[in-house]
């Protein structure tokens, strides 16, 4: 087994915007915090994106103007340096947490739920058990 190899984990995907790299999706706090979303598998974040995004968009919290739904992409990587990376990269973007597969069909009760810290997503991670 090579060096590389020994650094690929199961994958997880996250959106981003087509045109503007580090533009969140918006999605509500939880449980006081901002998180930031990892799917196991990209039919499920497309299935979450087409359930919490309506076709005509939301509503972007910093311009008011709508994002619709065909600016969204999934990404993704079994790579856990890219993985590390994505994380770092979101906690510098200003989320205070990480969710992986979150509800689709409602975000009731998600006020309960405990999102991932920054270090616990990133042992996860590097142990591969996320």
């Amino acid at each position: 087994m090579t060096q590389q190899d020994d650094r690929r984990r199961p994958p997880l995907y996250w959106f981003k915007h087509k045109h503007v790299e580090d533009m969140p999706l918006p999605f509500p706090t939880v449980s006081g915090v901002r998180p930031f979303c990892f799917f196991r598998s990209s039919e499920y974040a497309r299935e979450f994106l087409h359930q919490w995004v309506p076709l005509d968009g939301i509503m972007n919290p910093w311009t008011g103007d709508r994002l619709p739904r065909d600016v969204w992409i999934i990404d993704g990587d079994d790579n856990a340096d890219r993985l590390l990376a994505k994380c770092d990269e979101a906690s510098q973007e200003g989320y205070e947490g990480f969710l992986v597969d979150p509800p689709v069909t409602s975000l009731q009760g998600l006020g309960t739920v405990l999102p991932l810290t920054f270090t616990d997503i990133k042992s996860k991670i590097e142990e591969g058990t996320t």
